[in-house]
């Protein structure tokens, strides 16, 4: 029946190796060979199974049994040595399974003692047996017969079970193989070589294998202590049977039966030191990545979670915001403050769980790059004055004039760490003053400088015993301190992940009652004052016109990158659809191509692989791609496809403008290094002062009508998403058309709500209330854009 019969495959190779084991020590020894290992294969065998397929294995067992005693053993009773192979074997599986089974790994708990019990208890029962048969017919010395058959079947249980059993692990055997180059099977092959040098002659070198089979093991793992194992082996066997080598020098006047004993019980010694490394490796492996599975699993739920309260914070806030619009009482005006106030604060938790969650993750990347230091200190100063004077504060700077003054590195993540530690001291003084002094020193290696930053402070100050604690996450120096100044207790620990990101040191001084001293130190290059002015320059000189082709089927969009790209002289045509680029791109001469990504039609993508293909320079132009949907693994496809570049929408003008001007008058390199991933946080506010400033300053008196202009298509998107027969598709790709261009215009929470509907369309879920969302968050952005005067009648 199926259910007692193994896979045969596994039968048939038992079967067989059994009896090729058999064969060859029959052949070499006789019946009576030291080297026994047929029956540890055998029980091995049975161990794997269940009971219940035993008597599968055991027959043929016997029978090849039988048959190598016929030809090779010199026995009149092969099947009765035969029989007590197959008893030997059943009889120690029997005890494994009676005394708890065998669960894999092998060396776990006590499982390796009682298999090793079983295999030294069984044979004295077989090897009596054996012995008695051998006796009757050869008339040989029973205690002899029983000693060497006793001994050939322990030391080949020993030596050949763990090793067998180790290898059925399937986690051993996948484990094996990974990461064998070809280089690392040279360094394996030579390996093995050395430990044949080591076992094939010299006494003295012979204990260098011990060494050598523990560094391939942990190198190589179960793979590496096989061929370290069986390249000794094959030796030592070899020239012992010889009548040479090392065991044979150290064991002068011994028997080949005592010598190969001998061999054996060293043979054993190495597999049983070795396998349970490769277990302790293993379970060190695994631990290592369960441990960073969980690093990556807390930081992605700190993520997720930071973005999905940020998610509906977004719209209380904007709520205030426009209820604050409204004629209050002064009563109401102050409930409405304290929303605000409270409001915010639960923001900027918020937002510090979320920059340490990437910090975490190890998604941080520094720049390096040539800054000006004195317009860093100003912009902090710019940043933090206004704190300090509602405060009643004197806020001081001393950046001596002396020193290197444009430097390379980080600009911005410099900033943040002061613009955090500048804001503390601000926060935690009531009085008196707080002062930043800039200080530079030499590097060691002579090639940069030790920039020293220290904001001193006249406030609480903290006591000794709490400063330690100061750089903890979620830590602050006393409980009371959330509740009277607020706070998430991250800021200190995000500076210090920054600096240390950097390459350098955060610490703290402290006097209670008379102030504090935070200090930090980096180090950095020197920069280049001519190469800065050169960047600066260029970004400051307009680039010469260029024609440019750009694909965007939505209006609003096309009427922003109009305004925008017209004012610096470029002249631009317009595509609605990939198609109609494709078409126009082999009629007329453009120096580069705006491509959005998602287009009816045809799409972006389509497009310029087939633009690619095109015969001629053509195929060579510059292809730009804009998308509102750049994750890293859509940016290789964007690239994958052709596109130059790829720029994230709502667009950053002054990367599209350096852009374009990297483009402008050269020969197009085959890719550039892609765009940043787009920031996936929600927006706190309505409108976001930053994108529409730079709008205003690019637009002018413009501004108003393409807001006007995109309000109106909003409207009409919205009508649209809202219709009773209104597909999945068709709401997927209009909450697309209107996330890109709203967040072009700065319309921060409008832009953020339609790509939460574009999501949830392209999943196939309900979408009926984010709709709904959409309509009031839409009249609420329209309210706030009239409120400003930017929205005139």
């Amino acid at each position: 029946m199926p259910s007692v019969l193994p896979p045969i495959a596994h039968l048939v190779s038992v079967i067989l190796t059994c009896f090729a084991t058999a064969a060859l020590a029959l052949n070499a020894f006789g019946p009576v060979a030291p080297v026994w290992y047929g029956n540890a294969i055998l029980l091995v065998a049975l161990l794997l199974h269940p009971p219940k397929t035993w008597p599968a294995f055991l027959l043929p067992f016997w029978a090849a049994s039988t048959l190598a005693y016929s030809l090779w053993g010199n026995t009149p009773s092969p099947g009765l040595l035969a029989l007590a192979d197959a008893l030997e074997a059943t009889v120690a599986a029997t005890l494994v399974l009676l005394t708890g089974g065998l669960r894999l790994p092998i060396f776990q708990g006590l499982q390796v003692v009682r298999l090793g019990a079983a295999c030294l208890l069984t044979p004295a029962f077989t090897a009596a047996f054996a012995a008695s048969v051998l006796q009757a017919q050869r008339n040989v010395s029973f205690a002899s017969t029983w000693s060497s058959w006793y001994s050939a079947s322990v030391l080949g249980m020993v030596v050949m079970g763990p090793f067998l059993l180790a290898w059925a692990d399937p986690d051993n055997r996948r484990r094996a193989f990974q990461g064998l180059t070809p280089i690392r099977t040279l360094f394996l092959l030579g390996a093995a070589a050395l430990m044949v040098y080591f076992v094939a002659d010299d006494e003295a070198l012979i204990f260098l294998s011990f060494p050598l089979v523990f560094a391939l093991t942990w190198s190589f793992g179960l793979l590496g202590a096989t061929v370290g194992v069986i390249a000794a082996s094959a030796a030592i066997l070899w020239v012992t049977t010889e009548g040479h080598g090392a065991i044979v020098r150290m064991m002068t006047d011994t028997t080949l039966d005592e010598r190969l004993e001998a061999l054996q019980i060293y043979l054993a010694a190495i597999l049983l030191s070795s396998l349970p490394l490769n277990v302790l490796q293993a379970r060190l492996t695994t631990l290592a990545e369960n441990l960073r599975r969980a690093g990556e699993a807390r930081t992605e739920f700190l993520a997720a979670m930071s973005h999905e309260i940020r998610t509906p914070m977004t719209g209380v806030l904007g709520m205030v915001d426009l209820l604050a619009a409204e004629h209050l009482t002064t009563p109401q005006q102050g409930y409405v403050d304290a929303m605000r106030s409270s409001g915010r604060h639960l923001l900027s938790i918020i937002n510090d769980i979320l920059d340490f969650s990437r910090i975490e993750s190890g998604k941080l990347e520094l720049e390096d790059v040539d800054f000006s230091l004195p317009e860093v200190i100003e912009r902090l100063r710019s940043l933090t004055h206004p704190l300090a004077v509602e405060r009643g504060l004197m806020l001081l700077f001393d950046n001596p004039d002396e020193g290197a003054q444009v430097l390379r590195g980080d600009p911005l993540r410099i900033r943040q760490v002061l613009l955090n530690l500048v804001s503390n001291a601000i926060k935690f003084t009531e009085q008196g003053s707080v002062t930043v002094t800039v200080m530079q020193r030499p590097r060691e290696d002579g090639e940069g400088l030790w920039v020293r930053f220290a904001v001193h402070d006249t406030g609480v100050g903290i006591e000794t015993e709490k400063l330690r604690q100061l750089f903890t996450p979620f830590t602050q120096a006393d409980r009371s301190i959330s509740r009277q100044y607020g706070g998430s207790g991250l800021g200190l620990a995000i500076c210090k992940r920054l600096v240390e990101a950097m390459g350098g040191s955060i610490s703290a001084t402290s006097t209670p009652g008379v102030g504090s001293v935070f200090r930090f130190e980096i180090p950095l290059h020197r920069g280049d004052p001519a190469q800065l002015a050169e960047g600066q320059r260029r970004q400051q000189v307009a680039v010469s016109p260029q024609r440019i082709l750009v694909a965007e089927d939505v209006q609003i969009n096309r009427e922003i990158l109009r305004t925008a790209l017209g004012k610096q002289g470029h002249a631009l045509v317009f595509a609605h659809d990939g198609a109609e680029a494709l078409a126009l791109v082999q009629q007329q001469a453009f120096d580069l191509v705006l491509m959005d990504v998602q287009m009816p039609v045809m799409d972006g993508v389509e497009a310029t692989r087939r633009i690619r293909k095109l015969p001629g320079p053509v195929a060579s132009i510059p292809i730009v791609g804009l998308t509102a949907n750049v994750m890293a693994r859509e940016r290789e496809g964007y690239l994958g496809a052709g596109m130059s570049s790829c720029l994230a929408k709502p667009i950053d003008w002054d990367e599209l403008h350096a852009t374009i001007a990297g483009y402008a008058n050269r020969p197009p390199p085959p890719a550039i290094a892609p765009a940043p991933e787009p920031s996936t946080e929600p927006p706190a506010v309505l409108v976001d002062d930053g994108v529409l400033a730079s709008l205003r300053n690019m637009a002018g008196d413009e501004l108003p009508g393409l807001l006007r202009g995109g309000m109106q298509g909003y409207d009409a998107s919205v009508r649209r998403m809202t219709a009773a027969d209104a597909t999945g598709e068709q709401l997927q790709r209009e909450a697309h058309k209107l996330r890109g261009s709203s967040g072009t215009l700065g319309l921060a929470a409008l832009s953020q709500l339609a790509e939460r509907i574009e999501d949830a369309a392209g999943k196939g879920q309900l979408t009926r209330d984010l709709v709904a969302q959409l309509g009031d968050t839409l009249l609420a952005t329209r309210q706030e854009l009239e409120r400003r005067g930017l929205l005139p009648e």
